[in-house]
């Protein structure tokens, strides 16, 4: 039997959930009240050596009759640092994990203790663990857990990691968008951080340094693609489920609408653009009456104007055409940025 006060807590601790659970009818699910963390690290350790130079052989008298000095300018020794991978069982038997709320780092309110390397997935090659911190309740306050290379989380952690439940998550969530002042090129230094080009990129060519397997099966699972989005001189627009501002309602994300200009009318000025005369309508052409009357007919390069631009309008006989504008798509005033997706926490 277990000496550790704290899990004795967690094991009366335990039930009483279940009894709260099962006396309110499961009325909110367990999924709203506790969630898991996942904890994945490297372990390393940093070691000092000291490197110190070979003394220099003294000349041998027997060849050439060279007299033996005492060695001159030989570099002092010099300590230096080497990152090593630890190897189980060599530097560690036991990981523990001790999670606390951030504002209170004495009292430890998840115990996960004594767990074996295969507990954490330790990989011996890369030195990488991960292991499910499980039944986190959520807060909206942070949590701070420690890792222990020992059985009982006891000493001086070998490292620590704030994190927030998912819900109280106040970092930017995986799959967030946001505009970037910066070139492409600066934009490639933030990969590092979880923050990549909306460009297309195929997210199995991303490196596992910066995203590892089941992450880029989350972030896939988001954005519902195989590629991070293509934002690429497009702008944003959003979902408009009930179609009140976007006719084309309730589209899906990523979904792309073609260019596009609403129906619309023009005035005229008849005071300049028209001219009266008498002219004869032939019925087999245009299908009215055939008569002889006073109307108003518009000149070639009538301008049609309203709603800030303009059409000039030609004729031939009875067909009439107009267009307008001289650019190549329709657009308003912008200024041009590049667009990052968020790919991981």
């Amino acid at each position: 039997m277990s000496n550790n006060p704290e899990e004795h807590t967690m094991k009366k601790t335990v039930p009483f959930i279940y009894a709260l659970l099962f006396l309110i009818g499961f009325a909110v699910p367990f999924s709203a009240l506790a969630e898991n963390f996942e904890y994945k690290t490297t372990l390393v350790i940093k070691e000092t050596k000291t490197y110190t130079p070979p003394t220099p052989t003294p000349p041998d008298p027997a060849c050439g009759g060279i007299t033996v000095g005492t060695p001159v300018n030989q570099p002092p020794s010099a300590p230096y640092d080497v990152y090593r991978i630890l190897a189980t069982p060599a530097d560690f038997s036991k990981v523990s994990f001790r999670v606390f709320k951030t504002d209170d780092l004495n009292t430890t309110v998840y115990p996960f203790l004594g767990n074996d390397p295969g507990d954490v997935n330790f990989n011996s090659t890369t030195g990488e663990i991960s292991f499910t911190l499980s039944g986190i309740a959520t807060s909206r306050k942070s949590y701070t857990v420690r890792v222990y290379l020992n059985n009982d989380g006891s000493g001086t952690p070998y490292e620590s990691k704030e994190f927030y439940t998912s819900q109280a998550n106040t970092a930017p969530p995986v799959g967030t968008i946001i505009p970037y002042y910066g070139t492409a090129a600066s934009a490639a230094t933030l990969n590092l951080g979880g923050w990549f080009l909306c460009d297309g990129t195929s997210i199995a060519s991303i490196s596992s340094d910066i995203l590892f397997d089941d992450e880029k099966s989350t972030l896939q699972g988001i954005i519902n693609s195989p590629n991070l989005p293509d934002l690429r001189g497009l702008f944003l627009r959003g979902i408009d489920p009930n179609g009140t501002n976007d006719p084309s309602a309730n589209r899906g994300i990523g979904n792309i609408q073609s260019s596009s200009v609403a129906g619309h009318t023009h005035d005229y000025d008849k005071a300049v653009s028209v001219q009266n005369t008498n002219v004869t309508l032939n019925q087999a052409t245009v299908g009215v009456s055939t008569t002889t009357s006073d109307v108003t007919v518009l000149t070639n390069g009538t301008s049609l104007g309203g709603g800030n631009h303009s059409h000039s309008l030609n004729y031939s006989t009875v067909q009439t055409t107009s267009s307008g504008g001289g650019g190549t798509d329709n657009r308003p005033v912008n200024a041009a940025v590049n667009y990052l997706i968020k790919v991981r926490k």
